[in-house]
């Protein structure tokens, strides 16, 4: 739930996503803030478009946006070793 006033974390700019709804494949970069809208700007990388989402989508969750870095982690197989 959110409240009015209460403080949401804004992604960090250039930092990449991946959208948590399986009927889309789509990962994004946040690119710049609107603070006086409250919204985020993204950049669709496969399709190479512009577009705003709520800075509340990123948290990881359904109907959100997950860390590139976080959803490479979640797909690697049991005791398989990570590359750097």
């Amino acid at each position: 739930m959110h409240y009015r006033g209460m403080r949401t974390s804004l992604p960090p700019i250039g930092s990449k996503w991946i959208e948590r709804d399986n009927r889309k494949a789509r990962t994004i970069e946040v690119i710049r803030y609107d603070t006086d809208k409250r919204r985020v700007r993204i950049h669709c990388i496969e399709t190479e478009t512009l577009s705003w989402a709520k800075p509340e989508r990123f948290n990881g969750k359904s109907g959100g946006y997950m860390p590139v870095a976080a959803a490479k982690a979640k797909a690697a197989p049991r005791g398989a070793r990570r590359t750097r």
